[in-house]
């Protein structure tokens, strides 16, 4: 871990076997000779982020990755440089975030889901499993698929009363 490149909040829960702070593999050329590109990012963990185990989150390569407050990231999943995780977002096991990939608040992504780099998932939207995310996705949307497509809105919100583990049930239901 590159303890000087990653800052932790309060009541930050990780477990074995997750590596935090990773080098991202950004490579340049020069004269017929690759090199690694400097990174000048951090990786910053906001209060109350549970992470599981064997995952793999790196720093950020030209800004920070960031996990925000109360988000959850399943075990085997892999954050890449540069991402930006919202507040009480649910990543599930085994999902690959690509290098600047931005997911908004209250968010679920669903077990062995890849995003393609540069993609946005805005707020309130649900990705269902095994999809392969390659577009941006809007706000307060239910998709699935390879490749990841919008099938309906989703009417799910926090001030419902309802807790993450109701934001999962609804995505498992709404999803085949």
């Amino acid at each position: 871990m590159n303890e000087d490149r990653v800052k932790r909040g309060k009541n930050v829960r990780v477990q074995e076997g997750t590596v935090l702070g990773a080098l991202p593999l950004k490579l340049g050329q020069k004269e017929g000779k690759r090199f690694r590109l400097e990174c000048t990012g951090t990786l910053i963990l906001e209060d109350d982020v549970d992470i599981g185990a064997n995952c793999v989150l790196n720093i950020g390569w030209q800004e920070d990755t960031i996990v925000r407050k109360g988000a959850f990231i399943g075990h085997l999943s892999s954050v890449g440089h540069d991402a930006d995780i919202g507040p009480h977002t649910a990543i599930s096991v085994h999902v690959c975030l690509g290098g600047h990939v931005k997911v908004g608040k209250w968010c679920y992504i669903a077990p062995q889901t890849v995003v393609k780099p540069y993609v946005k998932i805005g707020d309130f939207s649900m990705i269902g499993m095994g999809s392969v995310v390659d577009k941006d996705i809007p706000s307060g949307v239910i998709a699935y698929g390879s490749p990841c497509k919008v099938v309906r809105e989703n009417k799910w919100r926090p001030e419902m009363g309802s807790t993450v583990d109701d934001l999962i049930a609804e995505a498992n239901h709404a999803c085949p």
